[in-house]
């Protein structure tokens, strides 16, 4: 036994020589067999589906965006099993417990002792310089989405335009409860009211915007006007039956005729000339 395990890459080399003649022309070469030794499958005759997969479905949890980095609303902050972060200032947390932002502006980790003492949370700023928590009482800052735009002071217009007429003329108001009108000098050299000043006149001129108070109201009248439409339809065609005219025979001058076109009168002419 001691032999046979002492000379045992001989012995497999003999083997690789006596299976060599057998087997076909491609097999191994016993030089090879001896250095290099034989290499069987460890997992027996279709085995592959038997290994256990060890490699899972990755969850890629964690923090997708970090401390003052811009985000926009609908973003990523952190994706998390359980409330390891908490949503903090213009946050939300999903049925998941992903944390979202819900403005634009800058992430912000930070803890609130005056909420919980020992919950972290995440937050959103407008400002990169500012930080969370922000002070008890103080004002509370929201953008609704909107961004920032300083108001632009109206140049002042000259009293006098360069004609020396004018610029701006005021128009009492005629009867008791009038207000004045303010007319400014247009383009033409004619004095209007601003476009919202006209879209006004309709209250403080006391102008009735509808005709009818309700819809009964309208429906009746409309009721009505195609009543008498008729009844004026049916006087006009008995007045008709009763001089003996036709309708249609206004222009031809004989009763009972249609009137032709001169295309049709042509024609005839032309036949009764053959």
């Amino acid at each position: 036994m001691r032999f046979l395990a002492f000379q045992r890459p001989t012995l497999a080399a003999v083997t690789g020589v006596s299976r060599a003649g057998l087997a076909a022309p491609f097999a191994a070469q016993p030089g090879h067999a001896a250095v290099q030794g034989w290499r069987f499958a460890s997992v027996k005759a279709q085995g592959a589906y038997k290994k256990r997969n060890t490699k899972g479905i990755p969850k890629k949890l964690g923090a997708k965006r970090t401390g003052d980095q811009w985000v926009i609303p609908g973003n990523i902050l952190y994706k998390q099993r359980g409330t390891l972060w908490w949503p903090g200032e213009n946050c939300i947390m999903g049925r998941d417990h992903t944390i979202h932002a819900m403005a634009s502006g800058y992430v912000k980790y930070y803890r609130d002792p005056a909420k919980h003492p020992d919950r972290k949370y995440i937050g959103v700023v407008f400002n990169k310089e500012d930080t969370l928590p922000y002070p008890a009482h103080a004002e509370r800052k929201r953008r609704l989405n909107k961004t920032a735009f300083p108001i632009r002071t109206p140049a002042e217009q000259p009293t006098l335009s360069p004609s020396g007429i004018p610029t701006q003329v005021t128009r009492l108001g005629e009867t008791e409860g009038e207000p004045d009108r303010v007319l400014r000098l247009r383009d033409d050299y004619s004095y209007r009211e601003d476009n919202w000043a006209l879209g006004r006149l309709v209250t403080t001129a006391g102008v009735r915007k509808q005709r009818f108070r309700t819809r009964k109201q309208y429906f009746r009248r409309r009721r009505w006007v195609k009543e008498r439409n008729l009844e004026g339809q049916r006087k006009a065609a008995a007045k008709r039956a009763e001089l003996g005219i036709e309708l249609g025979a206004g222009k031809a001058g004989k009763k009972g005729k249609k009137a032709k076109s001169k295309k049709a009168a042509k024609k005839a002419a032309k036949k009764d000339a053959k």
